[in-house]
């Protein structure tokens, strides 16, 4: 088996034992949400949510063939808000607000079951983010 191969097999097997897959820091830029319609605070408990940008998906540590969109949520939500510099509430008539970041994650831990689940890390440190803006209701 090759070295490349073996890796695969590795990274597969803790996606499937649901370890966490960096525990040390990664640096990722891309877009931050915070969506506060019903919808997805039911399905996303009021957390904050990262949609790196296609090079920075390329750092997550996934599996080769995990197609799925490359997101993930911060599980520190009060703190993400506060570093991200997200209004406590949504402005009327909007259902929450996004922006750009580079952001320091630690603890990015795959979603490995079936079904409705997402990708979750810990936010350390923000950088180079701008004014978040309000999200349109849909």
């Amino acid at each position: 088996m090759n070295m490349r191969a073996t890796v695969s097999a590795v990274l597969t097997a803790l996606l499937f034992a649901g370890e966490c897959m960096a525990d040390s820091g990664l640096a990722l830029s891309g877009r931050f949400e915070y969506r506060t319609d019903p919808t997805s605070l039911e399905m996303l408990g009021g957390l904050v949510c990262f949609y790196p940008s296609a090079e920075s998906a390329q750092l997550l540590p996934r599996a080769q063939t995990d197609k799925r969109l490359a997101w993930f949520c911060f599980t520190n939500d009060m703190e993400s808000k506060k570093l991200l510099d997200i209004p406590r509430e949504a402005k009327e008539g909007s259902c929450g607000y996004r922006g750009e970041a580079a952001v320091q994650v630690t603890k990015y831990t795959p979603h490995a079951g079936e079904g409705d689940g997402f990708d979750t890390a810990i936010l350390q440190a923000v950088s180079n983010i701008s004014q978040p803006r309000t999200l349109p209701c849909e």
